[in-house]
């Protein structure tokens, strides 16, 4: 508004003067050229106004004129920590290990085959890189192969007869078993023995025999066995009786005043010599004895022809013939 003042003071002014002016001169065209020449001036004046002011209308502020810089901003990748080797390891926790450090990571069947690998699998190989890291693995319990790619192979069995027990479950261990998969029995049949008590006294039982045998394969999930004594030496075969007088199939031999008997010498189910049985009534001569002339005694086997009848064991007893569960054998009653 102040503008449009002081252009219309302007203009009056202008006015007053072009009117003393045109006076003084002759003819009416030059005062008619003045005025002419003062709208032109107006006019252009006025252009001015309203192109300063056209734009926010009354009262509106001179924009003002923005210098913009641009600015290049690059991207950085940090470089990831070093990390440290994870052969051995199992794949999961070498996974995690460089994920922390801030790699890639990546794994692949270190084996032939196209088998995907599981967390469990072991970390054979790597191949680290800038931010990236591929692993090799095997299966659990499985050897590394000498290259990438190679057959699959397990470790061996252990031959561990003849070490006590603590040592044999120490080297079993090295190919993957522990005590939970190994299980005991005794040597001999008629001598028992435990986990509990090989537990108790890991360095006073010795392994006689052993299965898997020594070679095969330790792959997981095997289990073993040992066969076990007691201090002593081993038995040349499993099942076999630490006191021969517990084998029913043991015949001992027969007293040196014992005859040579036999097959007609025996007595019949009724027993002539009858009674209890008891030594008092014994003349020392077993009533039947078998092939080799030895008495019978308890838990042996009987021969059919001699079902139902009695005679007296090396020891004095009678002792009887008779059908049981489990077969023919004698008993004392």
């Amino acid at each position: 508004m102040a503008l449009f003042h002081a252009a219309r003071n302007i203009s009056r002014e202008r006015q007053a003067h072009d009117r003393k002016t045109t006076r003084n001169l002759p003819g009416r065209g030059k005062r008619t050229g003045g005025r002419t020449a003062i709208r032109g001036r107006f006019i252009a004046f006025g252009a001015f106004v309203l192109g300063a002011c056209s734009d926010g209308g009354a009262g509106a502020e001179p924009k003002e004129t923005a210098t913009v810089t641009a600015t290049a901003t690059a991207t950085v990748t940090a470089e990831p920590e070093r990390i440290s080797s994870q052969k051995g390891e199992a794949l999961e926790a070498a996974r995690e290990a460089a994920e922390d450090a801030g790699y890639e990571v990546s794994a692949h069947n270190a084996n032939k085959g196209d088998a995907e690998p599981s967390g469990k699998w072991k970390v054979c190989f790597e191949e680290i890189g800038y931010g990236t890291v591929d692993y090799g693995a095997v299966r659990e319990g499985a050897l590394c192969p000498k290259k990438d790619g190679g057959s699959l192979t397990w470790p061996r069995i252990p031959d561990v007869t003849g070490e006590v027990y603590a040592k044999a479950v120490k080297a079993l261990a090295k190919v993957g078993l522990d005590e939970d998969d190994i299980d005991v029995e005794s040597a001999y049949k008629d001598v028992s023995v435990s986990s509990a008590d090989v537990e108790g006294d890991a360095d006073g039982y010795k392994v006689c025999f052993q299965s898997p045998s020594a070679g095969k394969d330790a792959k997981p999930d095997t289990e073993a066995k040992l066969t076990l004594v007691e201090g002593g030496s081993c038995p040349s075969g499993k099942g076999t009786y630490k006191d021969r007088k517990n084998d029913p199939d043991y015949t001992p031999a027969p007293p040196a005043n014992s005859g040579s008997g036999g097959g007609s010498g025996s007595i019949g189910g009724s027993g002539s010599s009858g009674g209890s049985g008891g030594a008092a009534q014994w003349n020392g001569q077993c009533e039947l004895t078998s092939p080799a002339g030895n008495c019978y005694q308890a838990g042996q086997f009987c021969a059919n022809k001699h079902l139902g009848m009695q005679t007296h064991n090396s020891a004095g007893r009678i002792i009887y013939c008779k059908q049981r569960a489990d077969g023919q054998r004698w008993n004392y009653s």
